[in-house]
């Protein structure tokens, strides 16, 4: 009787093997192209939260220095005519009109 050889490796082992491996290799590739899409993304909603900061902390700088100034009444005429539209009676506001 012939004795089976202990060091010939199957060929179907071999392709299982590698099939695995290759699946695996895909799978970790695809994980780290998401997780670099998601860093992305997340990069980009932080500049837009520091823009955010900043522009919210020039209005809180405007407000300070608002309540800082001892002149209530004609920062009360500022916005009333320049927010509000308001006018005193029988004034006329001449606003100029822009192409475009």
């Amino acid at each position: 009787m012939a004795k089976p050889n202990s060091r010939h490796r199957s060929h179907f082992g071999d392709l299982v093997k590698l099939t695995l491996f290759l699946l695996l290799l895909i799978y970790a590739v695809g994980v780290i192209i998401q997780t670099q899409a998601d860093i992305a993304e997340q990069k980009t909603q932080i500049e837009k939260l520091r823009a955010e900061i900043t522009e919210t902390r020039q209005e809180n700088d405007e407000y300070q220095r608002i309540l800082n100034t001892d002149d209530e009444e004609e920062y009360m005429f500022t916005v009333a005519v320049e927010k509000l539209g308001y006018a005193y009676p029988r004034e006329r506001r001449f606003y100029a009109k822009s192409k475009g």
